[in-house]
């Protein structure tokens, strides 16, 4: 005889009954904050420029909170997890110089793999890198954010995110604007050291919330402002609006699928999120992450 999954149905008003019930603190009807974990790693990565380079590299990870509890998600639903990296110590692999810049144009990818009650799965996540302007590659730090693709942790159970491999493609240029070439790195870290990001709990849970935001984009942008617009639908109840963060931050209510953020920085990186909110002031999970730089002033 099969066996049933046994299974629980948590709506958008109970759900804060629940956290407390786990011993946890909610505030408003919103979703909680994703959680921040992160592991250092020592790569040694091979170079077209030639020689080998000792890269230190922090990886973050913030880990979904879609479920009852931290880091936790419903086994039915997929789930976004965010990635960033802080990559320090890039030499000698840049011709420095008297600086060179770093942008978007830079990409890097980090292989990872997810160890859980269904055995192990691969994935990658894909990165830009923020603007950095590097005089000196010993105190620099490049920063870069990225993502892994959408994850349906089907069987409840912890799954736990182990980082592998990191490649880098670099294309510095001149302040100028005059590019100096394009330099490859593959990167490798000691199999024995920790590399476990954070521990994600799938849960044998549905959690009846509005449907979160998709097909989050760049309408227009300047140097100091960015415009906003996504899809959305209305779950059992209508829409109020919908809450825009920036960085993990809260920055706007909007009554429409589209928003202007103004007051910002020129030549900087961002991610972007957006959640749904009803009438009965139900969120949803907040959308997956955009992320986009703005022009130079």
């Amino acid at each position: 005889m099969r066996k049933s999954r046994s299974t629980f149905r948590i709506t958008g008003l109970s759900l804060a009954s629940v956290l407390l019930a786990a011993g946890l603190s909610t505030g408003a009807a919103g979703p909680a904050s994703a959680q921040t974990s992160a592991v250092r790693m020592d790569y040694t990565c091979t170079t077209s420029a030639g020689p080998t380079v000792a890269l230190t590299v922090w990886v973050v990870g913030g880990l979904p909170d879609d479920g009852a509890g931290p880091n936790s998600v419903s086994y039915s639903s997929y789930s976004y997890i965010d990635v960033d990296l802080d990559l320090r110590e890039l030499r000698p692999a840049l011709p420095v110089g008297s600086g060179v810049r770093l942008d978007g144009d830079s990409t890097a990818t980090l292989d990872a793999h997810l160890t859980g009650p269904d055995g192990t799965r691969t994935t990658r996540a894909a990165f830009t890198l923020a603007p950095t302007w590097i005089t000196d590659t010993r105190s620099a730090a490049v920063r870069a954010r990225g993502a892994f693709p959408a994850q349906y942790l089907n069987t409840p159970g912890a799954y736990d995110l182990h980082v592998d491999d990191l490649a880098l493609t670099l294309r510095p240029e001149r302040a100028d604007g005059t590019p100096l070439g394009t330099i490859t790195a593959s990167c490798s870290h000691d199999p024995a050291q920790n590399d476990v990001v954070g521990t994600i709990q799938s849960q044998a849970a549905h959690f009846d919330r509005p449907i979160r935001p998709d097909a989050l984009r760049v309408v227009s942008a300047t140097p100091t402002s960015v415009t906003l617009a996504w899809d959305a639908r209305s779950w059992w109840n209508p829409t109020a609006g919908y809450n825009v963060y920036l960085d993990g931050g809260h920055v706007v209510f909007a009554t429409e699928k589209q928003t202007t953020i103004t007051g910002l920085t020129p030549d900087t990186q961002h991610r972007a999120k957006v959640v749904t909110v009803d009438v009965r002031n139900s969120w949803s999970n907040p959308s997956e992450g955009l992320i986009f730089t703005l022009p130079r002033a």
